[in-house]
């Protein structure tokens, strides 16, 4: 039986065939890395404000764990959102509102998670996450907490400015926690860039308590 050979225009054919395989499949691998890249810079986004989120609803101190107190602090004494230890209101308190009869102060804030609990805003200072696939770092939320100057303001008729500048100074504790979350990319040639940074500011004003009354 005689076999049919290829012919040159076959040929011609299927190197032009192979031609185009080998044009499109590196396009193909670029888009899926450039896909995968994309979704783990939204993923890590997405977790940047989760975990903002998150830091911000715990209690403002280790002592509003267990109290629902306005607590002390020591940014002024002449400090307007000082709470006041005779009448235990702050300035505009009223029957009902939060006081601090407890007489508890503010602590200091933690240089690293220490409490396994993480049950307060300061234990989150410098609790960084670090988020690996295949054995390699892809991108990390760094969390910084510190007080803020409450004690910069200017007035404007009824209008009351704060500028909310972050405390240098460990020892003087603020009406004001400064919380950020930096959203840290690494990328897959080794490069490390600054993807967001997601800042709150959470005020003391006590544990939010719900009342309850029983129905007879």
């Amino acid at each position: 039986m005689k076999r049919r050979g290829m012919t040159l225009v076959e040929l011609i054919f299927t190197i032009v065939i192979i031609a185009m395989v080998f044009t499109v499949i590196p396009k193909i691998i670029y888009a899926v890395n450039k896909s995968d890249s994309f979704t783990i810079r939204q993923d890590a986004l997405l977790n940047g404000v989760s975990m903002l989120h998150m830091i911000s609803n715990m209690p403002w101190d280790k002592n509003n764990t267990d109290s629902s107190d306005i607590l002390h602090v020591s940014s002024s004494a002449n400090n307007i959102f000082d709470c006041n230890s005779t009448t235990h209101y702050r300035r505009g308190g009223f029957i009902g509102s939060r006081t601090c009869e407890d007489n508890l102060s503010a602590s200091a804030i933690n240089t690293v998670l220490n409490d396994a609990n993480g049950d307060n805003i300061g234990d989150f200072n410098n609790a960084d996450v670090n988020i690996t696939a295949y054995g390699a770092q892809i991108y990390e939320l760094n969390i910084t907490v510190s007080y803020a100057d409450d004690t910069n303001i200017a007035y404007s008729g009824s209008t009351a400015l704060i500028d909310l500048n972050k405390s240098t100074n460990s020892n003087n504790f603020t009406n004001l926690k400064h919380i950020e979350t930096k959203v840290l990319y690494h990328g897959k040639r080794g490069e490390t860039r600054v993807l967001a940074k997601f800042n709150y500011t959470s005020a003391n004003i006590g544990l939010v308590t719900i009342s309850k009354r029983v129905w007879n």
